[in-house]
């Protein structure tokens, strides 16, 4: 990879970050602190890094831009077909003590604007750098991924879209009727 072409925007919650493409690709993450191993790594190895992406046909335009004043990232996929959006950001929490606590979270808000666009949606974590296999286990609002050398070295994916969808990586086609 070109060292010179890399274009990420960066969510983070002062605990840890995730890099996210200019394609709305979260490609470098690591959990749940900055020192971590990595959940996502595409950033360093293309093939096998890991990644959770929303792939769309060639017809969509792309764009990026931070909310004014915040570290939401907002992603913007636009064709003749329709229009969504993808807002993510680390949540950071203020508690009454004046502490601030930092859960290990990434939200990823996906928001019809209109039309009916048609997404994918790639799930593709890859536990400890890419050095062991991820096994996935779907439930009805969420995955379930973990560590096939370490079962307690989990993670959690929840989507009010289908989970079946999202690891067979079907083509979801969005209208008002269905929420994300």
């Amino acid at each position: 990879m070109d060292m010179d072409t890399l274009d990420y925007g960066v969510i983070g919650n002062c605990k840890t970050a995730a890099l996210i493409s200019k394609t709305g690709s979260i490609d470098w993450l690591c959990m749940p602190n900055f020192d971590s191993p990595s959940v996502f790594c595409k950033l360093l190895d293309v093939q096998k890094g890991g990644y959770l992406s929303f792939e769309v046909s060639e017809n969509y335009e792309i764009s990026q831009n931070y909310l004014r004043d915040t570290n939401i990232l907002r992603t913007l996929f636009s064709s003749a077909e329709g229009t969504f959006e993808v807002m993510d950001f680390m949540p950071r929490y203020r508690t009454q003590e004046g502490e601030h606590y930092l859960p290990a979270e990434i939200y990823r808000y996906i928001r019809l604007i209109n039309g009916r666009p048609v997404f994918k949606v790639i799930y593709q974590p890859a536990m400890n750098y890419a050095r062991e296999p991820a096994t996935n286990r779907s439930f009805r609002s969420y995955i379930k991924t973990y560590s096939s050398v370490n079962s307690r070295d989990s993670i959690y994916l929840y989507s009010s879209l289908s989970p079946t969808a999202i690891m067979k990586e079907e083509e979801i086609r969005w209208n008002r009727m269905n929420t994300c």
